[in-house]
């Protein structure tokens, strides 16, 4: 079987690689063929079948210069990409595809390619890795709160709320983007969208979509990856790894580390609130605190290892974690905000500590807590046990053979 995997990125660029890297090495596995069909960039895994991808897009540079040109090469390209659907064509033409596996395609491929799959009677999955299709933001995050004003398609409350860069203009071109897919109608042509956890699956049950159409189903991961640390840690810490965003909660990390100075936590990774966290550690004296900024996977993944455990202080709806899964595939137990899927891994007692969102209060007590309990080597062992029995390349493979005959 020849499957089409569809990403806006075709080199390690987060969770939503993980987890293209591992369902790709499986379908190998089964016998399967591979084929990309992705976006140019230097950083790209080598294949045949680049010549086929768009050329890059870098909406950055593209937003800077805010002026009307700009605006509208933001929408012929995040919105509707004939270019997307061209090289679609081209490869169809040359290429045998009998499945197509969609992931993080809006904004860049755009789900105009769906109709293009749909005509040559190609049948298409899509795993939803965020929830753009049910919100223009895509985190259900507006102005530093929980929101769901669009339920029922209200994208135009999006504008009115300038969800988007807090930028009116931004927040309708993200509302108007919603109104033409979901006008075309792109969405009932995909035969199975994959949800990959439960509250994720609920979210868009709750919103009416295509709930027949809807599957729960933990990602897979590749196991060998990771062992747990056997060894007494000789310097003790605790460890963020994550953007550094608002709604990663990162600021309520470090309040709660004012009231915990005896515990060392390091920081890993990079965002637009990086300047403004490291003047908090600053005013408030927080030597506890150190940034590393972005590692190498492998520095990461070491650094998670010889830690105590990490910390998820999440404030928006986390579709899955994979920091988590990472963390407790190593037997370390997390401290999780009680938010989204993040309580579908982090049980409380057993594979960590759960707190209120936002609280750094709670989390203050809950830091103190686990770095004191005794049972913390258990909780991690409880941790990996429980993950490796979410992320079962079996269970993960007989799921998806249920609605793929023949995967």
């Amino acid at each position: 079987m020849n499957i089409l995997i569809a990403n806006w990125a075709w080199y390690p660029s987060g969770g939503d690689w993980t987890y293209i890297e591992a369902v790709s090495d499986l379908y190998i596995e089964r016998g399967h063929n591979i084929i990309p069909f992705s976006m140019k960039d230097e950083r790209n895994i080598p294949t045949e079948y680049s010549q086929y991808f768009i050329d890059n897009i870098n909406y950055k540079e593209l937003n800077k210069q805010k002026n009307l040109n700009s605006a509208l090469n933001v929408l012929k390209k995040s919105i509707y990409s004939t270019e997307a659907i061209n090289n679609i064509e081209l490869l169809l033409k040359t290429e045998k595809v009998d499945l197509a596996h969609l992931n993080l395609i809006h904004h860049y491929i755009t789900p105009a390619i769906i109709k293009v799959l749909k005509k040559h009677n190609i049948p298409i999955i899509w795993t939803l890795h965020d929830y753009t299709i049910l919100c223009p933001q895509s985190t259900f995050i507006s102005n530093d709160k929980i929101c769901e004003k669009c339920r029922g398609g209200k994208f135009y409350q999006c504008s009115l709320n300038r969800c988007k860069k807090e930028s009116i203009l931004a927040s309708s071109v993200a509302a108007f983007e919603n109104y033409v897919h979901s006008g075309l109608n792109y969405y009932k042509d995909v035969d199975f969208f994959i949800c990959p956890s439960a509250f994720s699956y609920n979210k868009y049950k709750s919103f009416g979509f295509f709930q027949e159409k809807l599957r729960q189903i933990y990602h897979t991961y590749k196991l060998k990856d990771f062992t747990p640390n056997s060894s007494a840690n000789t310097s003790r810490y605790i460890v963020y790894v994550g953007r550094l965003e608002k709604i990663k909660g990162v600021h309520t990390l470090l309040e709660s580390m004012r009231h915990n100075p005896e515990i060392k936590l390091k920081v890993i990774g990079d965002g637009s609130q990086e300047t403004e966290l490291k003047a908090f550690k600053k005013m408030h004296s927080l030597d506890n605190v150190d940034f590393l900024g972005k590692l190498p996977k492998d520095q990461v993944l070491n650094c998670i290892q010889n830690s105590d455990f990490l910390v998820c202080p999440s404030e928006w709806y986390e579709v899955l974690g994979y920091t988590i899964y990472e963390a407790m595939l190593m037997e370390k137990p997390v401290i999780g905000s009680k938010i989204g899927a993040i309580p579908e891994t982090v049980i409380h007692g057993e594979t960590g500590l759960l707190f209120q969102s936002g609280n750094p209060d709670d989390l203050s007590i809950m830091i103190k807590t686990l770095y004191n309990n005794a049972d913390r080597l258990q909780m991690g062992k409880n941790a990996r046990k429980h993950v490796e029995s979410l992320v079962d390349k079996q269970k993960y493979l007989s799921a998806m053979q249920e609605i793929i005959p023949g995967l």
